[in-house]
């Protein structure tokens, strides 16, 4: 142990002590100090030459507690220094009545709100300005310079508060009103050093002025540099009280040198002493400023010695930071999940498919013989003879049986040997019982390969599921995303029509273009009937709009025009002696440009075949407009036939056209389905299927007929229901 109380660097309890009950204190004496110096810099501010809002804007922001007395202790200094006590009595007695509201109203739901401070200040700075002013306020120049001042406390007041809150920002909106606090701030603190000129040449304020303006043009571009020119250059303008040479002279240079932004300093600042000293020069004969011309000289020697590091780090500030991929991100966040989700469902179908198979057997016949004699031989005296000390010889004679058995499907006395007959003292009760017991295994079978058939088919929808969410996975992943671009080309359209929108822009998976456009105003754009043609030149991409049941009211949704069309016929005709059709068919377009044409046929004919027909079209389509894939949506559709008729015999015929809009591609998707055709020129080709209708096929999975290709422009396609064409000649 050292001397003085200290074991492997560690310090003895007591100084811990003091040193957390000295570091409150010391952050209180630097919180009080920071208050009283940003009173003095903003006391210190004057614009047109004789107004200084922004001191009392600072104490309005600073509040009624010991910091905004500190605040209103250094403002008043700050008053005082500037302009002499006869000028500063007007701010001082605005100060006192600032602070006064302050510290009566801060427990007040009033005064805790954020508009409050700024409005009183704004207030007591008309009052005193008029009474100052008495005699000479309804002069034009003094009425707009009070008018300013008042403008300027308030604005100031409430950008203070914004820029000094130590509550993070939760908006956007918030953000941008920190950013221009901080750049208040920064301009005042640029007027209060321009009271400071150095060799009564060079002015230190306007000189750090210029270099902000060289950092921002440097580091953001043309955009950036000169707006921070003309912030700058009008702050320095307002302080000198003069016409506004340095708001021309600072936006023209940040704007001509931020164009040269990469290519190094050394050229960056000739562009820029150059437009600066022609700016200088343009107005050399009716307000000659040679100490403009020193100071961006003075700016570009710090600008040029500036350590890199320091450079880096004084450009960052102004950078407009690149767009981030948080909605990129978020697509592929999703896809992982949707993917782990279908894994789930796939290791789920996999665990009770096996769990199914492992099920008992049931078919061995042995067992058909061992119930009929626990059945009948059980009471009879010659069951040892025959089922002990003959075991094996009576499991031959049976065994023998058995072809004949499985043939006829039931046991007869001839079947038996002639040995067994005349042994066997209840023949006849045995064959009975065996008959019996054979029927009963034959129901149990066919239960059992029900059963097996609808757990199949329930089981499998686990696989199908699986095999949509991976699609869907798919489609996150691979979806090109949004297009900044055609966004900002649509609001600056929207806003030329004065419509104010929300404006979602972006392109599918499968590149098509989708437009969003949320507003109160939409009458506006579309009462005028070539809307759409104006929309399809701004984003260049010809657009459409989709069936009328989708829209919403507030909310128009446009798609990219497809650059095929197709024309859709239809004819029906009803079975002789029958109300309605049996048939149903439907046909609609998706989102993705995919004509889909159905056409169903149900067992039977009349209204109950159309319900059937009816039900199988819309479950269909509803797989189909939710953009799973036709032949995974087949095979739903099977299996939901197969769980839907239960025990019941039932089934459909199902035929799919599909078409996509932008490529041609066809798709011909058959489950039981009649012959379809395809015209292209003279030439005429059938496509015919041999999978059976859906409901009847057991098999889990059991794909529908796919054939694929390419309809040409001009081409005809024909599907139809069976006996519209006979099939020996069509």
């Amino acid at each position: 142990m050292s001397v003085d109380g200290r074991i492997m660097g560690i310090k003895n309890p007591l100084e811990q002590r003091k040193l957390r009950i000295n570091r409150p204190a010391a952050i209180r004496t630097a919180s009080l100090f920071t208050h009283f110096a940003l009173g003095f810099v903003t006391g210190n501010v004057r614009i047109f030459g004789s107004c200084g809002p922004f001191g009392v804007a600072m104490a309005a922001r600073a509040g009624g507690g010991v910091g905004g007395l500190m605040c209103l202790l250094g403002a008043g200094l700050g008053y005082v220094v500037s302009g002499g006590v006869g000028w500063s009595l007007r701010y001082l007695a605005a100060l006192v009545m600032t602070y006064t509201i302050a510290f009566l109203c801060r427990e007040t739901r009033s005064g805790r709100k954020i508009w409050f401070m700024p409005a009183a200040a704004s207030a007591v700075m008309a009052a005193t300005g008029a009474l100052n002013l008495y005699g000479r306020l309804f002069r034009l120049q003094a009425l707009v310079e009070l008018l300013t001042e008042v403008m300027l406390t308030g604005l100031g007041a409430y950008l203070f508060v914004m820029a000094l809150s130590s509550v993070p920002a939760r908006r956007e909106q918030d953000e941008l009103r920190r950013d221009a606090g901080g750049v208040l701030l920064l301009c005042c603190f640029l007027m209060a050093l321009s009271r400071i000129t150095l060799f009564d040449a060079v002015c230190v304020g306007r000189v750090l002025a210029v270099f902000c303006v060289m950092v921002a043009a440097f580091g953001g571009g043309s955009m950036t540099g000169a707006f921070v020119g003309v912030i700058t250059g009008l702050s320095m303008d307002l302080a000198a009280g003069e016409a506004a040479l340095f708001t021309v002279c600072y936006g023209f240079a940040g704007l001509l040198s931020g164009a040269l932004k990469r290519q190094g300093r050394l050229l960056f600042l000739l562009i820029y002493l150059a437009a600066n000293t022609l700016a200088v020069f343009w107005s050399w004969e009716t307000n000659p400023c040679l100490p403009a011309l020193y100071e961006a000289f003075a700016a570009s020697v710090i600008f040029l010695i500036l350590p890199a590091g320091a450079m880096t780090m004084a450009v960052s500030g102004v950078r407009q930071p690149a767009a981030g991929l948080g909605e990129s991100g978020l697509r592929y966040y999703t896809s992982g999940r949707t993917r782990e989700l279908a894994e789930a469902f796939r290791e789920l179908y996999e665990t009770v498919r096996r769990s199914a198979e492992s099920g008992s057997n049931d078919a061995d016949v042995a067992t058909i013989y061992d119930r009929a004699a626990e059945a009948v031989c059980a009471a009879c005296p010659k069951k040892g003879e025959c089922w002990q000390l003959n075991y094996v010889d009576t499991l031959n004679m049976l065994n023998d049986a058995t072809d004949a058995m499985r043939r006829r499907g039931r046991l007869e006395s001839a079947d038996l040997p002639e040995r067994f007959r005349e042994n066997c003292r209840r023949a006849e009760s045995f064959i009975a019982a065996v008959n019996m017991e054979l029927r009963a295994l034959i129901y149990r079978r066919q239960l059992k390969t029900r059963l097996e058939e609808n757990r199949t088919a329930a089981y499998g929808q686990y696989r199908y599921l699986a095999g949509v969410l991976d699609a869907v996975s798919e489609d996150l992943r691979c979806a090109a995303g949004t297009d900044p671009l055609g966004e900002r080309r649509l609001l600056r359209y929207l806003n030329s029509k004065d419509v104010n929108a929300s404006v979602s822009v972006f392109r599918d998976p499968s590149g098509r273009l989708h437009a969003v456009v949320e507003s109160a105003r939409l009458p506006i754009l579309t009462r005028e009937s070539d809307y759409l043609d104006r929309i399809s030149e701004t984003l260049g991409v010809r657009m459409c709009r989709p069936a009328a049941s989708n829209r919403e009211q507030g909310k128009m949704v446009l798609l990219e025009a497809e650059p095929l069309a197709v024309s859709v016929g239809v004819a029906a005709m009803k079975k002789e002696g029958e109300p309605v059709s049996g048939d149903r068919g439907t046909y609609f377009k998706t989102e993705q440009g995919v004509l889909c044409v159905v056409l169903s046929d149900s067992m039977g004919s009349g209204e109950e075949a159309a319900k059937e027909s009816i039900s199988v079209v819309r479950i269909l389509e509803r797989f189909l407009r939710s953009g799973v894939e036709p032949g995974t949506a087949m095979k739903l559709l099977n299996s939901v036939m197969l769980l839907k008729n239960g025990e019941n015999w039932g089934y459909a015929t199902v035929d799919l056209m599909c078409v996509d809009l932008f490529t041609g591609q066809a798709g011909f998707y058959k489950y039981g389905a009649a012959p379809s055709y395809i015209r292209s020129g003279k030439i005429v080709r059938r496509i015919k299927g041999v999978t059976m209708a859906a409901g009847i096929l057991a098999e889990e999975g059991e794909p529908p007929d796919v054939v694929r290709m390419r309809i040409k422009p001009g081409g005809v396609a024909l599907i139809a229901s069976d006996g519209v064409v006979s099939s020996q000649d069509d």
